[in-house]
């Protein structure tokens, strides 16, 4: 099968050898990615293996779909293979879900994801337990889904909020206003509340944000025990691909899951062991330098150099994603870990539980509570906060060391591998 360097001009050019014959052309630059050429049509196409066995997905058609937008939807396939996950099964899942989405319409008068949907939910819900609900159901029907019903929920923000309520302000009807602002933000909170949006972004971040509806959202407190550390570590074993990497950096270094999936080779000094997060790139909108242990240093120079970008990632342009396809398959490997040893199930486990795991954990090693806070990248407020302008290098390397060290002695009672990262190494290698 030839290769040669697929653009626009050649893709429009291809033509098949001879009426009713075919023609093949695969990327130079994406392995297993092509373009079938017919008598009257061209179709993009990815070979993969899986489980043993090779597979073919095609894509879509030319022009239809464009070169770019081919080769991405390529390396995404190829990428969740990496995390375990079969191209063609997931393509049958998508299809599957667009038949929700239009079912989910269908129910709703609205398009998935919009705020006509939820508002729509909320009011078929939640205004049958309240006092007033018919009441609340108009408000929202009148004054909000009036101008709301159409807008992705996700897309909505507090100048949208502050345009919603301007003209009633304005109006003279500043009670009227701050019922429907409630309403506004109520709906929202419900739905994240439920799993439908990760935050409300119409709030004010200064005054945090009520929690609305009949299911109540609780804090989340969850802190791994020492046996769940070790098996989520050692499945990582089973697992290919950045993922598994990615997770061990998570649970030795306490930063967040975007942080860590999206860090950079710039941004790294391995020599020194230190890793810079730039403030544009992190939460809190400063600088942030995050001592490594060798163990992280291990991992992280053990990374393919996929991109001269990004450390975790199996194509060129972009960090890691598919974080719930990978953490199924972890999941699914603690579980058999487990069992085989005849222990139950691990109670469900987020990736954001890593981080929580590790600020307990320099608690119970007696590291000061300042250290262990600006470990994991936290603002400390008041007084101290404006005048200790302390970097604190030494102190949050000395916490992290030791944290670092007990996560492997859980893992492997080998001292000296402890120290220099050496089981770590060896077992991202093969």
């Amino acid at each position: 099968m030839p290769k040669v360097k697929l653009t626009t001009k050649a893709v429009e050019s291809a033509k098949p050898p001879a009426p009713g014959q075919r023609l093949e052309l695969f990327d130079a630059s994406l392995p297993g990615f092509g373009l079938r050429v017919g008598d009257s049509n061209k179709s993009w196409f990815v070979f993969y293996r899986f489980a043993g066995k090779q597979k073919r997905l095609t894509i879509g058609h030319f022009p239809s779909i464009g070169l770019g937008e081919a080769r991405d939807r390529a390396a995404k396939a190829l990428q969740s293979v990496e995390v375990g996950i079969d191209p063609a099964v997931k393509k049958l899942a998508d299809k599957i879900e667009k038949q929700s989405a239009a079912e989910r319409k269908s129910a709703t008068g609205y398009a998935p994801g919009s705020f006509g949907e939820i508002a729509t939910l909320y009011i078929k819900q939640e205004c049958p337990l309240l006092r007033r609900g018919r009441e609340v159901e108009s408000i929202i029907n009148r004054e909000i889904l009036a101008r709301w019903k159409d807008r992705a929920a996700v897309d909505l923000r507090r100048k949208d909020l502050v345009s919603l309520l301007d003209p009633i302000v304005s109006a003279g009807h500043a009670q009227k206003a701050h019922r429907v602002r409630g309403l506004a933000l109520r709906i929202v909170n419900w739905s994240v509340d439920r799993g439908d949006l990760e935050a409300n972004l119409l709030a004010s971040p200064s005054r945090g944000r009520r929690r609305g509806g009949a299911i109540q959202r609780n804090g989340r407190d969850r802190v791994l025990a020492a046996d769940e550390i070790r098996d989520i570590w050692l499945a990582c074993d089973d697992l290919k691909g950045p993922f598994p990497g990615l997770v061990r950096v998570l649970m030795l270094t306490g930063q967040r899951r975007d942080e860590v999936s999206g860090m950079r080779w710039c941004e790294l000094d391995l020599d020194a062991g230190l890793w810079t997060i730039p403030s544009e790139r992190y939460k809190t909108g400063v600088v942030h330098a995050v001592p490594l242990t060798q163990t992280a240093r291990d991992i992280i120079a053990s990374q393919p150099r996929v991109s001269d970008k990004f450390v975790f990632t199996t194509a060129p342009d972009s960090g890691f994603s598919g974080y719930s396809w990978a953490k199924t398959v972890l999941d699914k490997k603690v579980k058999e870990r487990r069992a085989s040893r005849g222990l139950e199930d691990m109670q469900p486990w987020r990736l954001h539980d890593l981080r929580r795991t590790l600020r307990t954990g320099l608690s119970e090693l007696r590291v000061g509570g300042d250290v262990a806070e600006r470990v994991i990248g936290h603002v400390i407020g008041g007084v101290r906060g404006v005048y200790d302008r302390h970097a604190y290098m030494d102190e949050k390397r000395d916490a992290l060391e030791r944290w670092g060290a007990k996560v492997m002695g859980l893992v492997d009672p080998s001292p000296d591998d402890h120290l220099t990262g050496a089981s770590v190494a060896r077992k991202v290698e093969t």
